[in-house]
């Protein structure tokens, strides 16, 4: 057993991840596409209609989560095969 996986679980865990991604792509596109219909729909009751949307720190700090996510799965990663190969 030595050096052979389970190929059905990380197929099924990417693949679960990767749906979740385009998942919030998704919720993501359509908010973006909502903004924009409610802009245009108070354009019509008033010309100087401008939205103001303000971002959290939350939002200024992903993408450094985002890189710090992929290194620690990457870490992750390695550490798991270093300990199959090994044990």
């Amino acid at each position: 057993m030595r050096g052979e996986h389970n190929s059905t679980s990380y197929d099924s865990a990417v693949s679960i991840l990767f749906s979740l991604v385009v998942m919030l792509y998704v919720i993501w596109v359509q908010a973006v596409a909502d903004m924009e219909s409610y802009r245009n729909m108070k354009m019509k009751d008033c010309l100087d209609f401008t939205p103001s949307v303000l971002y959290g720190w939350s939002f200024f700090l992903a993408p450094a989560g985002i890189f710090f996510s992929l290194l620690a799965g990457l870490l992750f990663l390695v550490v798991g095969w270093h300990i199959q190969i090994h044990h």
